[in-house]
């Protein structure tokens, strides 16, 4: 990827953020690092991009977009889905994301993850989202606001600690006419 002066970047490999300085071949650039210029193969790096809070909005996805995921076999109804979504389990490089490409990353699991319960059989997840500071858990219980036939709670605090909601979907209708 082509860099240009001004670019925000991070490290695959390693924690940090700067900005290209300069672009000395296409192979190497200059980082502005905490106030220090160092030299950096491109292969190093990857670009950071700013996501605005408009960008982070939940979305209904369209019917097409649905079918683009596997198939998933249809579990009994007294089973219980537990997804995860603490961001290192979705993608081995979000040591290198900022927050909110994090929060994105994070929301989009759980909305594909939640389609895809629904499309299925199953009646009961649970989602794993840790207890931080609380947005990506408040993010999740207002999406759930806008489907009808959601009913949500906090995990088992036994199971899954105090950073759980759990999921029970009665009945396969989608969003509130409201939305």
């Amino acid at each position: 990827m082509p860099f240009k002066a001004g670019d925000k970047v991070a490290f695959l490999h390693e924690k940090g953020q700067g900005t290209v300085t300069k672009v000395l071949s296409a192979l190497k650039v200059l980082i502005e690092l905490e106030g220090i210029e160092i030299e950096v193969n491109t292969k190093e790096l990857v670009q950071v991009k700013d996501i605005t809070l408009a960008e982070m909005t939940a979305r209904r996805k369209e019917p097409a977009e649905r079918t683009k995921h596997k198939a998933i076999a249809k579990p009994h109804a007294k089973d219980v889905l537990v997804i995860d979504l603490h961001a290192e389990k979705l993608n081995e490089h979000s040591f290198s994301m900022s927050n909110q490409q994090k929060l994105s990353l994070q929301l989009d699991h759980f909305q594909e993850s939640l389609e895809r319960a629904i499309n299925g059989h199953i009646t009961k997840i649970v989602f794993i989202h840790g207890v931080g500071n609380g947005v990506l858990r408040q993010s999740i219980r207002d999406i759930l606001k806008r489907y009808e036939g959601i009913e949500f709670s906090d995990g088992s605090y036994q199971k899954y600690g105090a950073g759980a909601t759990e999921v029970r979907i009665t009945s396969r209708n989608r969003f509130k006419e409201s939305y």
